[in-house]
């Protein structure tokens, strides 16, 4: 199985939401006062992580996640491409990513303005 760091961030992100959500539950199973305690970590670190997955989950992670993808040949990126997906598709140390031949100077002009 190959787990993403979005998909990390996110599975992290549930386990903190659940301990928050469950805060009935944990009072009976550790107390009152170490509930408080975790609740406030829990709430606190959801914040602060769903804020980085949404940082670093762009456009650019999305795209070079699908290319380190087991079974993927080669993306090819046409004129329509934004500057993000121009950039990673002229890159030359990215591989199995380029631009169609017949979009290829469009390509690099978009990726210029990255």
């Amino acid at each position: 199985m190959n787990i993403t760091r979005t998909q990390w961030f996110a599975i992290a992100v549930l386990f903190l939401t659940i301990l928050t959500g469950g805060s009935a539950q944990l009072t009976d199973l550790i107390g009152t006062y170490p509930t408080k305690l975790v609740i406030s970590f829990s709430t606190l670190a959801t914040g602060f992580l769903a804020g980085v997955q949404i940082i670093l989950g762009g456009q650019g992670t999305q795209v070079k996640d699908v290319l380190a993808m087991p079974g993927i040949q080669k993306v090819e990126v046409n004129a329509q491409a934004n500057p993000t997906l121009a950039a990673i598709a002229v890159d030359p140390t990215v591989n199995k990513i380029a631009p169609t031949q017949a979009a290829q100077v469009q390509v690099e002009t978009i990726a210029k303005g990255a």
